[in-house]
C-alpha cells in the first residue's frame, strides 16, 4: 500500500529502549516523519505504551494501522488508523482516506489503492513459518530479536533511503492529514 501511494519507507530501521524493553517499529515513513505500526487487532495497552515511548524519544508520531482490510468501490474499508494523542488513541476509519487518495492524488492512485486492498485479505490463520519464527524468537528473547532484525534490515534501508530524495505528493498529503489530526507541532517533514 505504501508503494502504491508513493510513501517512502524504511523497514524496522531503529530500535528504541522502552519501559517494556527494546522495541523495533515496523515502518518509518521518512518522507512524512512518522512511524507506522501494522497490527491485526486494535493495539493493546503495552503496544500503546511502547509507541508512546518511541514518540517521546524520536519526536515522530506513531500511527497504528489495524483491522481487516476489505476493498469495494468506495475504497478500502474495515481498516483503522489510530494516532497517539495525549496518552490514548484517536481512531480514523480507513475509508476516510479514499477521498484523499481519489481527489488529492489521482484516479490512478485510487484504483491502485483499491487493488492492493483486495490483495491484502488475511484469513486470520498463521503460516507455519510465522509459528516457527515466533517459537525461535521466544527462545532467543524479544530484545535480541529486535536488535538482530534492525541489523539485518540496515543495508536494505540505507539503499532505499539513498534512492528516494524528493517528497512525493502523497507524503505531503499524509503530513497535512496528520497535522490536522494531531496538531502541527507533532508532525514534521
Amino acid at each position: 500500500m505504501m508503494d502504491v501511494l508513493e510513501l517512502r519507507w524504511l523497514y524496522e530501521h531503529k530500535v528504541y529502549e522502552t519501559r517494556h524493553g527494546l522495541y523495533l517499529p515496523d515502518f518509518f515513513l521518512y518522507g512524512v516523519g512518522a512511524y507506522l505500526e501494522v497490527k491485526g487487532p486494535c493495539p493493546n495497552q503495552i503496544e500503546i505504551e511502547k509507541a508512546l515511548d518511541v514518540q517521546r524519544l524520536s519526536g515522530c508520531p506513531v500511527v497504528f494501522a489495524w483491522g481487516d482490510m476489505k476493498s469495494d468501490v468506495n475504497g478500502v474499508n474495515g481498516s483503522k488508523l489510530s494516532f497517539l494523542k495525549g496518552k490514548g488513541l484517536v481512531h480514523v476509519d480507513g475509508h476516510e482516506f479514499a477521498p484523499l487518495i481519489e481527489h488529492g492524488l489521482s484516479l490512478k492512485h485510487f484504483y491502485r489503492h483499491l487493488s492492493v486492498g483486495e490483495q491484502q485479505r488475511v484469513s486470520g490463520s498463521k503460516s507455519a513459518s510465522d509459528i516457527l519464527r515466533n517459537l525461535f524468537f521466544d527462545l532467543i528473547g524479544r530484545d535480541r530479536m529486535e536488535c538482530d532484525r534492525a541489523a539485518h534490515h540496515k543495508p536494505l534501508n540505507n539503499h532505499r533511503f539513498v534512492l528516494h530524495a524528493v517528497h512525493s505528493k502523497s507524503e505531503l498529503a499524509v503530513s497535512a492529514f496528520l497535522a490536522t489530526r494531531l496538531g502541527s507541532d507533532n508532525v514534521g517533514l
